[in-house]
């Protein structure tokens, strides 16, 4: 600890505390399938498979992504709890 003296007062000058950060990182890849949460109550054919387009940035502590059903001619933005992935059909 360093000693220092500001306007004749003897200050305990600390070094600044190390924050840890954690790597945290989205959980869909661009371009995986995934199906919307339907309790939202907006969409028309629940269980439709949805395209992950881009990985967007949070808002609040939640990541969003840019997703597109085949059977919409929109884009939608979905926070990541609304999203599962989509469940393979074994063949």
């Amino acid at each position: 600890m360093k000693r220092t003296r500001s306007f004749g007062v003897a200050i305990n000058a600390s070094p600044t505390p190390q924050i840890r950060q954690e790597l945290v990182t989205h959980l869909y890849e661009i371009g995986e399938t995934v199906t919307l949460d339907p309790r939202g109550g907006y969409l028309r054919n629940p269980g439709d498979p949805f395209s992950v387009l881009a990985r967007l940035p949070p808002v609040g502590t939640e990541f969003q992504y840019r997703i597109k059903s085949v059977n919409e001619p929109y884009q939608r933005v979905a926070a990541e709890y609304q999203l599962k992935r989509a469940v393979q059909a074994a063949g």
